[in-house]
Protein backbone atom coordinates (compact mmCIF):
# COMPACT_ATOMS: atom_id res chain seq x y z
CA UNK A 1 0.00 0.00 0.00
CA UNK A 2 1.37 3.16 -0.84
CA UNK A 3 2.27 5.70 1.73
CA UNK A 4 0.15 8.33 0.17
CA UNK A 5 -1.89 10.32 2.78
CA UNK A 6 -0.04 9.00 5.54
CA UNK A 7 1.81 10.51 8.36
CA UNK A 8 5.16 9.68 8.87
CA UNK A 9 5.85 7.11 11.89
CA UNK A 10 8.31 8.58 14.05
CA UNK A 11 7.76 6.10 16.65
CA UNK A 12 9.01 3.42 13.93
CA UNK A 13 12.01 5.81 13.36
CA UNK A 14 12.94 6.22 16.62
CA UNK A 15 13.37 2.85 17.54
CA UNK A 16 15.07 1.75 14.05
CA UNK A 17 17.34 4.86 14.94
CA UNK A 18 18.11 3.70 18.43
CA UNK A 19 18.85 0.18 17.59
CA UNK A 20 21.28 1.34 15.75
CA UNK A 21 20.94 -1.71 12.67
CA UNK A 22 20.64 -0.83 9.44
CA UNK A 23 17.73 -1.65 7.51
CA UNK A 24 19.04 -4.88 6.13
CA UNK A 25 19.66 -5.93 10.11
CA UNK A 26 16.06 -5.44 11.09
CA UNK A 27 14.49 -7.37 8.13
CA UNK A 28 16.83 -10.31 8.80
CA UNK A 29 15.63 -10.21 12.29
CA UNK A 30 11.97 -9.96 11.38
CA UNK A 31 12.24 -12.93 9.27
CA UNK A 32 13.62 -14.60 12.03
CA UNK A 33 11.13 -13.83 13.96
CA UNK A 34 8.64 -15.01 11.13
CA UNK A 35 10.15 -18.81 10.93
CA UNK A 36 10.40 -19.17 14.67
CA UNK A 37 5.95 -18.99 14.29
CA UNK A 38 6.35 -21.17 11.37
CA UNK A 39 5.95 -18.09 9.06
CA UNK A 40 8.79 -18.90 6.45
CA UNK A 41 6.78 -17.08 3.54
CA UNK A 42 7.86 -13.42 5.24
CA UNK A 43 10.74 -12.37 4.31
CA UNK A 44 10.49 -8.42 3.31
CA UNK A 45 13.61 -6.78 1.82
CA UNK A 46 15.08 -3.42 3.33
CA UNK A 47 13.45 -1.18 0.79
CA UNK A 48 10.67 -2.00 3.19
CA UNK A 49 11.40 -0.24 6.10
CA UNK A 50 12.00 3.37 4.77
CA UNK A 51 8.36 2.58 3.73
CA UNK A 52 7.11 1.67 6.45
CA UNK A 53 9.03 5.09 8.22
CA UNK A 54 7.23 7.02 5.63
CA UNK A 55 3.69 5.23 6.93
CA UNK A 56 2.93 2.62 4.93
CA UNK A 57 1.57 0.11 7.75
CA UNK A 58 2.50 -3.84 6.52
CA UNK A 59 0.21 -6.92 6.99
CA UNK A 60 -0.92 -8.88 9.52
CA UNK A 61 1.00 -10.19 11.80
CA UNK A 62 4.31 -8.27 10.67
CA UNK A 63 3.53 -5.39 13.08
CA UNK A 64 3.73 -7.95 15.89
CA UNK A 65 7.12 -9.52 14.72
CA UNK A 66 8.65 -6.22 13.61
CA UNK A 67 7.83 -5.17 17.20
CA UNK A 68 9.61 -8.56 18.60
CA UNK A 69 12.36 -8.12 16.21
CA UNK A 70 13.45 -4.34 16.88
CA UNK A 71 12.96 -4.45 20.85
CA UNK A 72 15.78 -7.81 20.35
CA UNK A 73 17.90 -5.36 18.80
CA UNK A 74 17.38 -2.73 21.08
CA UNK A 75 20.52 -2.35 23.61
CA UNK A 76 19.30 -3.72 26.55
CA UNK A 77 16.84 -5.89 24.68
CA UNK A 78 12.83 -4.31 25.48
CA UNK A 79 9.51 -5.51 25.03
CA UNK A 80 8.02 -4.00 22.40
CA UNK A 81 4.08 -4.15 20.60
CA UNK A 82 2.94 -3.04 17.49
CA UNK A 83 1.45 0.11 19.22
CA UNK A 84 4.78 1.32 20.80
CA UNK A 85 6.23 1.22 16.89
CA UNK A 86 3.44 3.07 15.97
CA UNK A 87 1.23 0.65 14.33
CA UNK A 88 -2.08 -0.53 15.23
CA UNK A 89 -1.65 -4.61 15.02
CA UNK A 90 -5.05 -6.48 14.74
CA UNK A 91 -7.91 -4.60 13.96
CA UNK A 92 -10.29 -3.16 16.53
CA UNK A 93 -12.96 -5.19 17.65
CA UNK A 94 -15.66 -2.40 17.88
CA UNK A 95 -16.33 0.45 20.25
CA UNK A 96 -18.44 -1.72 22.68
CA UNK A 97 -15.64 -4.40 22.63
CA UNK A 98 -12.82 -1.58 23.42
CA UNK A 99 -14.94 -0.44 26.56
CA UNK A 100 -15.32 -4.14 28.28
CA UNK A 101 -13.28 -4.36 31.52
CA UNK A 102 -10.81 -6.86 29.68
CA UNK A 103 -9.79 -3.96 26.97
CA UNK A 104 -9.63 -1.65 29.40
CA UNK A 105 -7.33 -3.64 31.49
CA UNK A 106 -5.00 -4.12 28.46
CA UNK A 107 -5.16 -1.01 27.21
CA UNK A 108 -4.03 0.45 30.94
CA UNK A 109 -1.25 -2.30 30.71
CA UNK A 110 -0.04 -1.79 27.70
CA UNK A 111 0.01 2.01 28.32
CA UNK A 112 2.26 1.62 31.35
CA UNK A 113 4.25 -0.87 30.45
CA UNK A 114 5.20 1.82 27.06
CA UNK A 115 5.44 5.02 29.26
CA UNK A 116 7.59 2.99 32.16
CA UNK A 117 9.94 1.97 29.60
CA UNK A 118 10.64 5.22 27.28
CA UNK A 119 11.86 8.87 28.09
CA UNK A 120 10.90 12.16 26.83
CA UNK A 121 13.05 11.92 23.35
CA UNK A 122 10.74 8.42 22.55
CA UNK A 123 8.17 9.85 20.31
CA UNK A 124 4.62 9.47 21.75
CA UNK A 125 2.24 7.41 20.24
CA UNK A 126 -1.00 8.60 21.42
CA UNK A 127 -2.45 11.57 19.29
CA UNK A 128 -4.24 14.73 20.86
CA UNK A 129 -7.79 14.55 19.94
CA UNK A 130 -9.87 17.55 19.11
CA UNK A 131 -13.28 18.14 18.36
CA UNK A 132 -16.01 15.74 17.23
CA UNK A 133 -13.02 13.05 17.24
CA UNK A 134 -12.58 13.66 21.03
CA UNK A 135 -16.34 13.66 22.16
CA UNK A 136 -16.97 10.34 20.22
CA UNK A 137 -14.22 8.78 22.58
CA UNK A 138 -16.30 9.96 25.60
CA UNK A 139 -19.75 9.32 23.95
CA UNK A 140 -19.97 5.74 24.35
CA UNK A 141 -19.38 6.68 28.29
CA UNK A 142 -22.85 8.14 28.61
CA UNK A 143 -24.72 5.61 26.41
CA UNK A 144 -23.08 2.02 26.23
CA UNK A 145 -25.05 -0.19 28.83
CA UNK A 146 -23.16 -1.13 31.65
CA UNK A 147 -21.14 -4.70 31.25
CA UNK A 148 -19.99 -6.84 33.26
CA UNK A 149 -16.26 -7.20 34.79
CA UNK A 150 -13.99 -9.76 33.65
CA UNK A 151 -13.37 -13.00 34.94
CA UNK A 152 -10.36 -12.58 37.86
CA UNK A 153 -7.82 -15.17 37.22
CA UNK A 154 -7.59 -15.69 40.64
CA UNK A 155 -10.95 -15.57 42.49
CA UNK A 156 -10.58 -14.30 46.04
CA UNK A 157 -7.72 -12.34 46.32
CA UNK A 158 -8.82 -9.05 47.08
CA UNK A 159 -11.05 -7.19 49.25
CA UNK A 160 -12.25 -4.03 50.32
CA UNK A 161 -9.20 -3.41 52.84
CA UNK A 162 -7.05 -3.77 49.68
CA UNK A 163 -9.36 -0.97 47.20
CA UNK A 164 -8.59 0.95 50.61
CA UNK A 165 -5.05 0.78 50.72
CA UNK A 166 -4.95 1.85 47.06
CA UNK A 167 -7.01 4.74 47.62
CA UNK A 168 -4.79 6.05 50.75
CA UNK A 169 -1.85 5.77 48.01
CA UNK A 170 -3.42 7.94 44.79
CA UNK A 171 -4.43 10.58 47.69
CA UNK A 172 -0.60 10.87 48.76
CA UNK A 173 0.15 11.21 45.33
CA UNK A 174 -2.14 13.49 44.83
CA UNK A 175 -1.05 15.42 47.73
CA UNK A 176 2.56 15.43 46.39
CA UNK A 177 0.86 16.96 42.38
CA UNK A 178 -0.52 19.72 44.45
CA UNK A 179 2.14 20.61 46.66
CA UNK A 180 5.25 20.20 43.97
CA UNK A 181 3.71 19.38 40.49
CA UNK A 182 3.34 16.85 38.43
CA UNK A 183 7.18 16.38 37.06
CA UNK A 184 8.75 14.52 40.44
CA UNK A 185 5.84 11.92 40.68
CA UNK A 186 4.45 11.07 37.66
CA UNK A 187 6.48 7.91 36.78
CA UNK A 188 5.67 6.49 40.36
CA UNK A 189 2.20 7.10 39.87
CA UNK A 190 2.27 5.29 35.97
CA UNK A 191 4.06 2.64 37.81
CA UNK A 192 1.30 2.27 40.91
CA UNK A 193 -1.21 2.68 37.72
CA UNK A 194 0.35 -0.63 36.45
CA UNK A 195 0.38 -2.75 39.50
CA UNK A 196 -3.20 -2.09 40.39
CA UNK A 197 -4.68 -2.55 36.89
CA UNK A 198 -2.53 -6.34 37.41
CA UNK A 199 -4.35 -6.41 40.20
CA UNK A 200 -7.66 -5.78 38.73
CA UNK A 201 -7.11 -8.58 36.46
CA UNK A 202 -6.11 -11.51 38.55
CA UNK A 203 -9.08 -11.47 41.27
CA UNK A 204 -11.30 -9.65 44.03
CA UNK A 205 -13.74 -11.48 46.09
CA UNK A 206 -17.00 -9.80 45.22
CA UNK A 207 -18.76 -7.94 42.39
CA UNK A 208 -18.85 -5.28 44.67
CA UNK A 209 -15.02 -5.34 45.63
CA UNK A 210 -14.56 -5.08 41.43
CA UNK A 211 -17.03 -1.66 41.13
CA UNK A 212 -15.09 -0.46 43.68
CA UNK A 213 -11.31 -1.46 42.56
CA UNK A 214 -11.96 -0.57 38.80
CA UNK A 215 -13.04 2.78 40.66
CA UNK A 216 -9.90 3.13 42.19
CA UNK A 217 -8.17 2.22 38.79
CA UNK A 218 -10.29 5.19 37.42
CA UNK A 219 -9.16 7.75 40.47
CA UNK A 220 -5.04 6.32 39.28
CA UNK A 221 -5.73 7.06 36.13
CA UNK A 222 -6.96 10.53 36.62
CA UNK A 223 -3.84 11.52 38.52
CA UNK A 224 -1.60 9.75 36.45
CA UNK A 225 -3.41 11.77 33.58
CA UNK A 226 -3.44 15.45 35.71
CA UNK A 227 0.73 14.77 36.31
CA UNK A 228 1.10 13.86 32.73
CA UNK A 229 -0.57 17.76 31.86
CA UNK A 230 1.04 19.50 34.17
CA UNK A 231 4.42 18.20 33.10
CA UNK A 232 3.10 19.49 29.11
CA UNK A 233 2.75 16.12 27.22
CA UNK A 234 -1.12 16.59 26.37
CA UNK A 235 -1.40 13.46 24.36
CA UNK A 236 -0.12 11.25 26.36
CA UNK A 237 -1.99 13.14 29.25
CA UNK A 238 -5.81 12.88 27.39
CA UNK A 239 -5.22 9.19 26.58
CA UNK A 240 -4.31 8.42 30.15
CA UNK A 241 -7.43 10.61 31.37
CA UNK A 242 -9.53 8.44 28.81
CA UNK A 243 -8.38 5.61 29.80
CA UNK A 244 -9.71 6.78 33.45
CA UNK A 245 -12.98 7.05 31.72
CA UNK A 246 -13.42 3.59 30.52
CA UNK A 247 -12.34 2.22 33.52
CA UNK A 248 -15.18 4.43 35.43
CA UNK A 249 -17.63 2.83 32.73
CA UNK A 250 -16.53 -0.81 33.70
CA UNK A 251 -17.54 0.04 37.26
CA UNK A 252 -20.98 0.69 36.34
CA UNK A 253 -23.04 3.05 38.12
CA UNK A 254 -20.36 3.04 40.70
CA UNK A 255 -18.50 4.68 38.79
CA UNK A 256 -20.81 7.94 37.76
CA UNK A 257 -18.84 10.63 40.34
CA UNK A 258 -15.58 9.64 39.10
CA UNK A 259 -16.17 9.85 35.51
CA UNK A 260 -17.59 13.37 35.85
CA UNK A 261 -14.12 14.13 37.36
CA UNK A 262 -12.16 12.30 34.49
CA UNK A 263 -14.42 14.65 32.26
CA UNK A 264 -13.91 17.98 34.13
CA UNK A 265 -10.02 16.92 33.96
CA UNK A 266 -10.30 16.81 30.17
CA UNK A 267 -12.34 19.53 29.95
CA UNK A 268 -9.58 21.48 31.91
CA UNK A 269 -6.89 19.82 29.53
CA UNK A 270 -8.95 21.46 26.34
CA UNK A 271 -9.40 24.97 28.20
CA UNK A 272 -5.77 24.73 28.84
CA UNK A 273 -4.92 24.61 25.74
CA UNK A 274 -7.56 27.06 24.00
CA UNK A 275 -10.00 24.75 22.85
CA UNK A 276 -13.11 26.06 24.60
CA UNK A 277 -15.92 24.75 22.71
CA UNK A 278 -14.30 21.26 23.50
CA UNK A 279 -14.19 22.04 27.32
CA UNK A 280 -17.62 22.73 27.53
CA UNK A 281 -18.82 20.21 25.29
CA UNK A 282 -17.06 17.75 27.61
CA UNK A 283 -18.11 19.82 30.65
CA UNK A 284 -21.74 19.39 29.75
CA UNK A 285 -21.38 15.87 28.99
CA UNK A 286 -20.12 15.30 32.28
CA UNK A 287 -22.96 17.53 33.66
CA UNK A 288 -25.58 15.35 31.67
CA UNK A 289 -23.76 12.29 32.63
CA UNK A 290 -23.98 12.97 36.14
CA UNK A 291 -27.51 14.52 36.70
CA UNK A 292 -28.93 11.71 38.44
CA UNK A 293 -26.30 12.31 41.21
CA UNK A 294 -27.52 14.42 43.85
CA UNK A 295 -25.86 17.89 43.92
CA UNK A 296 -22.95 17.76 45.33
CA UNK A 297 -19.46 18.95 45.23
CA UNK A 298 -18.73 17.78 41.95
CA UNK A 299 -21.53 19.29 40.65
CA UNK A 300 -19.87 22.70 41.83
CA UNK A 301 -16.95 21.56 40.41
CA UNK A 302 -18.36 21.16 36.81
CA UNK A 303 -20.79 24.37 36.96
CA UNK A 304 -17.98 26.77 37.40
CA UNK A 305 -15.68 25.27 34.73
CA UNK A 306 -18.89 25.40 32.47
CA UNK A 307 -19.13 29.09 33.55
CA UNK A 308 -15.36 30.06 32.98
CA UNK A 309 -15.97 28.62 29.44
CA UNK A 310 -19.28 30.77 28.77
CA UNK A 311 -17.08 33.87 29.82
CA UNK A 312 -14.63 33.46 27.28
CA UNK A 313 -17.19 32.97 24.89
CA UNK A 314 -19.13 36.44 25.71
CA UNK A 315 -21.69 34.45 27.66
CA UNK A 316 -22.26 36.76 30.86
CA UNK A 317 -25.36 35.81 31.46
CA UNK A 318 -24.85 32.20 30.99
CA UNK A 319 -22.09 32.42 33.58
CA UNK A 320 -24.39 34.11 36.38
CA UNK A 321 -26.64 31.27 35.70
CA UNK A 322 -23.72 28.53 36.16
CA UNK A 323 -21.88 30.16 39.15
CA UNK A 324 -25.87 29.79 40.79
CA UNK A 325 -25.75 26.28 40.22
CA UNK A 326 -22.16 25.66 41.73
CA UNK A 327 -23.36 27.98 44.41
CA UNK A 328 -26.65 25.79 45.03
CA UNK A 329 -23.83 22.33 44.77
CA UNK A 330 -21.41 24.00 46.84
CA UNK A 331 -23.40 23.87 49.94
CA UNK A 332 -25.10 20.43 49.69
CA UNK A 333 -25.02 18.59 52.69
CA UNK A 334 -23.25 15.48 50.80
CA UNK A 335 -20.14 13.45 51.03
CA UNK A 336 -16.83 14.30 49.55
CA UNK A 337 -14.88 12.27 47.99
CA UNK A 338 -11.03 12.64 48.07
CA UNK A 339 -10.95 13.10 44.35
CA UNK A 340 -12.73 16.24 44.32
CA UNK A 341 -11.72 17.65 48.31
CA UNK A 342 -9.35 19.93 46.35
CA UNK A 343 -12.41 22.11 45.24
CA UNK A 344 -13.01 24.13 48.47
CA UNK A 345 -14.44 27.28 48.84
CA UNK A 346 -10.43 28.70 48.41
CA UNK A 347 -10.74 27.06 44.76
CA UNK A 348 -14.44 28.02 44.63
CA UNK A 349 -13.78 31.91 45.00
CA UNK A 350 -10.02 31.95 42.61
CA UNK A 351 -12.59 30.18 40.10
CA UNK A 352 -15.38 32.93 40.32
CA UNK A 353 -12.36 35.78 40.13
CA UNK A 354 -11.09 34.23 36.68
CA UNK A 355 -14.57 33.53 35.55
CA UNK A 356 -14.66 37.61 36.07
CA UNK A 357 -11.63 38.32 34.57
CA UNK A 358 -12.14 36.64 31.66
CA UNK A 359 -15.38 38.48 31.36
CA UNK A 360 -13.89 41.72 31.44
CA UNK A 361 -12.13 41.19 28.02
CA UNK A 362 -16.31 41.63 27.27
CA UNK A 363 -17.30 44.09 29.90
CA UNK A 364 -13.94 45.87 31.45
CA UNK A 365 -15.51 47.09 34.51
CA UNK A 366 -15.44 43.86 36.29
CA UNK A 367 -11.75 43.72 36.70
CA UNK A 368 -12.27 45.01 39.96
CA UNK A 369 -14.87 41.99 41.08
CA UNK A 370 -12.50 39.48 39.59
CA UNK A 371 -9.63 41.06 42.22
CA UNK A 372 -12.42 41.26 45.29
CA UNK A 373 -12.47 37.84 44.56
CA UNK A 374 -9.49 36.09 44.09
CA UNK A 375 -8.15 37.91 47.06
CA UNK A 376 -10.99 35.91 49.06
CA UNK A 377 -9.77 32.72 48.00
CA UNK A 378 -5.97 33.27 48.36
CA UNK A 379 -6.61 34.49 51.86
CA UNK A 380 -8.03 31.05 52.14
CA UNK A 381 -5.94 28.98 50.55
CA UNK A 382 -4.13 26.33 52.45
CA UNK A 383 0.12 26.63 52.75
CA UNK A 384 0.96 23.37 51.23
CA UNK A 385 -1.48 24.11 48.31
CA UNK A 386 1.92 26.22 46.66
CA UNK A 387 0.71 25.28 42.73
CA UNK A 388 -2.43 26.46 43.74
CA UNK A 389 -1.02 29.40 44.97
CA UNK A 390 1.14 30.29 42.27
CA UNK A 391 -1.58 29.96 39.85
CA UNK A 392 -3.11 32.53 42.35
CA UNK A 393 -0.52 35.23 42.21
CA UNK A 394 -0.62 34.88 38.52
CA UNK A 395 -4.60 35.78 38.27
CA UNK A 396 -4.20 37.64 40.45
CA UNK A 397 -1.65 39.78 38.82
CA UNK A 398 -3.70 39.69 35.36
CA UNK A 399 -6.67 41.22 37.54
CA UNK A 400 -4.63 44.00 38.52
CA UNK A 401 -3.32 44.60 34.88
CA UNK A 402 -6.86 44.88 33.94
CA UNK A 403 -7.86 47.13 36.24
CA UNK A 404 -4.41 49.21 35.24
CA UNK A 405 -3.38 48.73 38.72
CA UNK A 406 -0.40 47.95 37.85
CA UNK A 407 1.99 48.17 41.42
CA UNK A 408 -0.25 45.58 42.40
CA UNK A 409 0.38 43.99 39.27
CA UNK A 410 3.99 44.29 39.57
CA UNK A 411 3.86 42.56 43.83
CA UNK A 412 1.57 39.89 42.66
CA UNK A 413 3.80 39.01 39.83
CA UNK A 414 7.01 38.67 42.65
CA UNK A 415 5.08 36.36 45.00
CA UNK A 416 3.85 34.03 41.74
CA UNK A 417 7.55 33.88 40.59
CA UNK A 418 8.43 33.23 43.91
CA UNK A 419 6.43 30.64 44.28
CA UNK A 420 7.45 29.31 40.29
CA UNK A 421 10.63 28.19 41.99
CA UNK A 422 9.09 25.63 44.35
CA UNK A 423 6.95 23.65 41.81
CA UNK A 424 7.42 21.24 38.51
CA UNK A 425 4.97 22.29 36.56
CA UNK A 426 5.00 23.69 32.83
CA UNK A 427 1.23 24.86 32.97
CA UNK A 428 2.63 28.04 35.18
CA UNK A 429 5.14 28.49 32.52
CA UNK A 430 2.41 28.95 30.40
CA UNK A 431 0.52 31.04 32.74
CA UNK A 432 3.11 33.24 32.88
CA UNK A 433 3.91 33.80 29.08
CA UNK A 434 0.08 34.71 28.69
CA UNK A 435 0.66 37.80 32.08
CA UNK A 436 3.40 38.78 30.21
CA UNK A 437 1.57 39.10 26.76
CA UNK A 438 -0.83 41.09 28.63
CA UNK A 439 1.51 43.42 30.59
CA UNK A 440 3.69 43.82 27.33
CA UNK A 441 -0.04 45.55 26.35
CA UNK A 442 0.45 48.34 28.69
CA UNK A 443 2.58 51.09 27.17
CA UNK A 444 5.15 53.68 29.29
CA UNK A 445 4.75 51.58 32.34
CA UNK A 446 7.92 51.09 34.48
CA UNK A 447 6.04 48.44 37.20
CA UNK A 448 5.10 46.73 33.66
CA UNK A 449 8.40 46.65 32.62
CA UNK A 450 9.72 45.25 35.66
CA UNK A 451 7.49 42.60 35.88
CA UNK A 452 8.11 41.62 32.16
CA UNK A 453 11.90 41.83 33.04
CA UNK A 454 11.27 39.29 35.77
CA UNK A 455 8.82 36.76 34.01
CA UNK A 456 11.20 36.34 31.19
CA UNK A 457 14.25 35.53 33.58
CA UNK A 458 12.95 33.25 35.21
CA UNK A 459 10.91 31.71 32.31
CA UNK A 460 13.74 31.25 30.59
CA UNK A 461 15.51 29.04 32.09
Amino acid sequence: MPASGRRPNDSLAHWVTSTGASHERVVREVAKVAREHGRNDIQPDRSRVPRWIKGEEPREPVPEYLATALGRLSKPPVSLAPADIGMTGRPSVGIASSWSGAAVVAAIIDTTRSDAMTDDTTPTRARLLHGPELLDAVQPWLHLPDAELPAPTRPGRLGMSDVRRIRDTTDAFRTLDNAHGGGLSRRAVVGQLREVTELAKQGRVSDKVGQELFVAVADLASVAGWMTHDTGRHAEAQHYLLLGLQAAKAAGPQGAGIAGHLLNCLARQANHLGRTTDALDLVQAGLYGTRKRPADRLRAVLATLEARCQATLGDLPAVERSIAVADHALEADAEIPTWVQWFDRAEYDVTKGVCELIAAEHDPARAQRAITEIQAGTALRPAERTRSRAFDQVALARAYTRARELDGADKATAAALQLFGQVNSTRITDRLQELDEELAAVPGSSSARSARDRIRAVTAT
